[in-house]
C-alpha cells in the first residue's frame, strides 16, 4: 500500500513559525508533524510513502531519513514551483504507482482510520473517497444520499443532505489523474469537479475520532491542549499528561510550568520564569523572571518580560 504526504505548502498561516522550520516539521508535544504521519501510515500498512517538498525543501529532505519508521520507505517528490495539492500528485505519480492510495495533508492531525475510505474507493469504483469532519464554520463538501459527494461550497444546483468538511485525508483512484493537469500547478477540488461533471463517483465518510487543522497559531495551541489535558489522542500521542518536556529542554529550578505546556529540545525556561499553557520550539528561551502565557515561542526566541498570546519567532 502506498500513500502521499503534503507537506510543500508555505505555511503562512503559521507565520512567523514557519521562516525558520517548514510546516511539516513544526513539533506537536515535540515531535515533528511528518514524523508522526509516517509513523501512522507505516502502522496502517503503508510501505511507500510520498513527501513533497517546496518551501524549506533542504530541511525536509536531511530528515527524512530519521523521520521514517523501519518498513516504510519515504521519497521525496521534489517541486521547484509549488505545484498545489493536484498538481503535486501528478509529479509524483510515477513514484505513487498504478493502484489506489492514501492522501494525507501534513498540516492535520486526524485520528480517524482511513483504510475503510480506501475499502469504499475499491468497492465502488469511485474517482475518490475523501475523509470528511464536521466543522460548521468552513463546512464546504456537500454530501447526498449514501455518502455521494454532489459538489462545493460556490456550485449551483446542489441539493445535499449534509454539508461537511474535507479533512485532509482520502482514498485517491488513479482514474482521478483524468482531471488532473498533464503537468503544472492544480487543484485536488477542481479535479474532483471536473470528476462529478464527468458523472464519476466521488464518495464522503466521516473519519470519527480526534481531527485538527493546525494551519493557524491558535488552532495549533489548541490542539497542545487537545492532546495534553483534554484526552484527545493522535498515534502514540495519548495519555502524555499535561507537561511534555524533550530531553535535551531545560527548566531550571525555581522556574514555573502550568496548565499544559510543551518543550522542545533545546529550550530553556530559567529560574524565577513562569510559562502556562504554552508550546516553546527548539532553543526558545525564557528570561529570569519572564512570564509566558498562551503563546507559541519559535526556534531561538527569547521571551522577557511579560508575553501574552500569538506566535513569536
Amino acid at each position: 500500500m502506498r500513500a502521499m504526504v503534503l507537506a510543500a505548502g508555505l505555511g503562512t498561516r503559521l507565520l512567523p513559525l514557519t521562516r525558520l522550520r517548514p510546516k511539516c516539521l513544526i513539533p506537536v508535544c515535540n515531535r515533528p508533524l511528518l514524523g508522526l504521519w509516517l509513523e501512522r501510515l507505516a502502522a496502517l500498512g503503508v510501505t511507500r510513502a510520498v513527501v513533497n517538498t517546496h518551501h524549506l525543501a533542504h530541511a525536509v529532505r536531511a530528515a527524512l531519513p530519521f523521520l521514517a519508521p523501519p518498513g516504510l520507505e519515504a521519497l521525496e517528490s521534489h517541486e521547484p514551483t509549488l505545484l498545489g495539492t493536484g498538481g503535486g500528485l501528478v509529479a509524483a505519480r510515477a513514484k505513487l504507482g498504478d493502484e489506489p492510495f492514501l492522501l494525507a495533508n501534513a498540516d492535520v492531525l486526524a485520528a480517524g482510520d482511513p483504510l475503510p475510505l480506501l475499502a469504499a474507493l475499491r468497492q465502488t469504483g469511485a474517482a475518490a473517497c475523501l475523509g470528511l469532519v464536521d466543522w460548521p464554520e468552513v463546512n464546504s463538501v456537500a454530501v447526498g444520499p449514501g455518502g455521494r459527494v454532489r459538489g462545493f461550497y460556490g456550485d449551483i444546483m446542489l441539493a445535499p443532505e449534509r454539508w461537511l468538511t474535507y479533512s485532509g485525508v482520502a482514498a485517491i483512484s488513479p482514474e482521478l489523474f483524468e482531471f488532473l493537469p498533464a503537468s503544472g500547478p492544480g487543484g485536488l477540488v477542481e479535479a474532483l469537479r471536473a470528476a462529478l461533471r464527468a458523472g464519476r463517483l466521488v464518495l464522503g465518510l466521516e473519519l470519527g475520532g480526534y481531527w485538527s487543522d493546525l494551519g493557524a497559531p491558535e488552532r495549533y495551541l489548541a490542539a497542545h491542549r487537545d492532546l495534553l489535558l483534554g484526552g484527545a489522542g493522535f498515534g502514540d500521542l495519548a495519555g502524555l499528561g499535561p507537561m511534555v518536556a524533550s530531553p535535551g529542554a531545560v527548566i531550571e529550578p525555581g522556574a514555573r510550568l502550568e496548565g499544559f505546556c510543551a518543550v522542545a529540545e533545546g529550550a530553556r525556561v530559567a529560574a524565577g520564569a513562569l510559562v502556562s499553557a504554552s508550546v516553546l520550539l527548539p532553543g526558545a528561551r525564557v528570561a529570569p523572571g519572564a512570564t509566558v502565557f498562551g503563546a507559541v515561542l519559535g526556534d531561538g526566541f527569547v521571551a522577557s518580560g511579560e508575553l501574552r498570546g500569538g506566535a513569536h519567532a
